[in-house]
């Protein structure tokens, strides 16, 4: 390991796969976050009044406005609950997303429609460099 070569390689394979594994990770921590809010949901009827207690003692029924929730579940109260679970879940899933590999292939981060705009910004880029380059050797050849 007395090799800066070793070194270097060593430490760039790292990062990737660290950068790999945040990726992976985040994936599964989306797909375990939208299972234990189905889990969550399957169980509202069973776990009613609890629920209904906890939202009462945090006050976030008035907060919310519905200080009309009943004591008993009925299918309204269920649809409710259910898509506050859904608001939480996503709330918390807005920090991984970025790290997710699934959602940049969806949203096409990774896709070939990006390598196409990617390629042609390279072009760009390309371009305009060339266009500086020749721009400064003839300033040079009209200077002498």
């Amino acid at each position: 390991m007395d090799s800066p070569i070793v070194i270097a390689i060593s430490v760039f394979v790292s990062i990737y796969f660290i950068w790999y594994l945040i990726r992976v990770f985040a994936d599964f921590f989306l797909v375990s976050i939208a299972l234990c809010s189905a889990v969550l949901s399957y169980y509202i009827p069973n776990l009613y009044p609890m629920i209904h207690l906890g939202l009462k003692e945090t006050n976030l029924l008035n907060i919310l406005g519905m200080t009309w929730l009943p004591e008993q579940p009925d299918t309204a109260a269920i649809i409710i609950i259910a898509g506050l679970i859904v608001v939480v879940a996503v709330l918390i899933s807005i920090p991984i997303l970025p790290f997710s590999a699934t959602y940049r292939i969806m949203f096409g981060i990774e896709g070939p429609v990006f390598r196409q705009k990617e390629a042609k910004v390279r072009n760009w880029i390309i371009e305009e460099v060339q266009h500086c380059h020749d721009k400064k050797i003839n300033e040079k050849s009209n200077s002498n």
